[in-house]
């Protein structure tokens, strides 16, 4: 999905059993090692957390919005908690990172990946429910829902996670290889990458096609024309070597958010004193606000540098028809989730709590 995350949702040819042959090894490594730790932290008088993420250091997610989250918690204890950032994969891979979490191998981490037993952490994906200047009320508005939500609470507990911030991105859009797309019309039929549970549904909506391609496989065939685009939120495109293919982008379709969410292993979390509970909390807080509106500014910034790139910029005013289609992508996921084995009752209680609280923040 991104491509931020994305770009490895469907990770082809990676087998289950290697995965968790490397996940079974870092968690007796850092179990092992963990042996020690006590005896460092009691030395500098500070408890080192070790965070798992996918991200490089320099992904504009990340740097918007776990390393500030980093820097406030350190600052806030006076130094009683640091983080041991552990960046690219470099403790698990990206989707066994919230299994690490879960057997305490790392203490925090990017558990965007727990589609599978927590599917509602993508209610963000749902489109056409909020602009991308409405990226903060978005995000203060899924972070209630991930604290009060009782499917994403009994599932979070189940899986021993304590969730620290989750905060969505904005929109995904259109991106496209030929400079002549300039207006909806163009987009029937043109062949997308398009990775996640509900993006593919939100695109052929559009009446364009979904592909399903991994990161290394989409920039060669965005490259060799076999495809025409992409569809990513605009502040991720840099993060990606698509960037340098892109001639042309539709924006303002609001084909639904990307969700980011960090969580810490709970009975690392119960192990703290309530002073740093309090200022996990709080930092936790105060970031998922923070790093939308970081991210809700470089909008600006990243279309004004696409058009100085020479990169076509349509704004799209999807009309009546147009947003209908993309209503009926909840009904579509909603069936797919009832096909997975959820209570459909539960589901549908779920997205109309999430479109509620939506509506509290944004006022739509």
């Amino acid at each position: 999905m991104n491509l931020y995350a994305g770009a490895r949702w469907r990770q082809g040819g990676r087998m289950r059993l290697v995965r968790t042959l490397q996940l079974s090894t870092a968690v007796i490594g850092l179990l092992a090692s963990a042996a020690c730790a006590p005896e460092q932290a009691a030395s500098s008088g500070a408890r080192e957390l070790t965070v798992a993420d996918f991200y490089s250091d320099t992904h504009s997610i990340g740097v918007a919005g776990v390393q500030p989250y980093m820097k406030l918690v350190e600052k806030r204890s006076g130094g009683r908690l640091r983080f041991d950032y552990r960046t690219s994969e470099q403790l698990a891979a990206a989707e066994d990172i919230h299994h690490a979490v879960r057997a305490g191998a790392a203490d925090v981490g990017n558990v965007l990946y727990m589609g599978s037993q927590n599917p509602m952490m993508y209610v963000p994906q749902l489109p056409g429910l909020y602009r991308d200047r409405d990226v903060v009320g978005a995000s203060q508005a899924f972070w209630t829902f991930v604290r009060t939500n009782s499917v994403m609470r009994r599932t979070f507990r189940e899986w021993n996670i304590k969730p620290l911030f989750c905060f969505t991105l904005s929109n995904y859009q259109m991106q496209f290889s030929d400079p002549s797309i300039d207006s909806m019309d163009d987009i029937r039929g043109k062949q997308l990458r398009a990775a996640g549970s509900i993006l593919p549904f939100s695109i052929r909506a559009a009446g364009a096609t979904s592909i399903d391609l991994n990161a290394g496989e989409a920039y060669d065939a965005f490259n060799r024309g076999v495809i025409d685009g992409l569809s990513l939120s605009v502040t991720s495109v840099k993060d990606y070597s698509f960037y340098e293919l892109i001639q042309s982008a539709i924006v303002d379709l609001n084909l639904g958010g990307f969700p980011v969410c960090y969580g810490m292993n709970l009975d690392t979390w119960n192990s703290l004193p309530p002073r740093d509970q309090r200022v996990l909390n709080r930092a936790g807080d105060a970031t998922v606000s923070a790093t939308a509106a970081e991210l809700r500014r470089q909008i600006t910034e990243d279309l004004a540098e696409w058009r100085k790139q020479g990169i076509r910029v349509h704004h799209a005013k999807p009309g009546k028809r147009f947003r209908k289609r993309i209503a009926a992508v909840e009904s579509e996921w909603v069936d797919q989730l009832v096909g997975d084995g959820m209570d459909r009752a539960e589901v549908e209680r779920s997205i109309e709590q999430w479109k509620r609280l939506l509506r509290a923040e944004i006022g739509n």
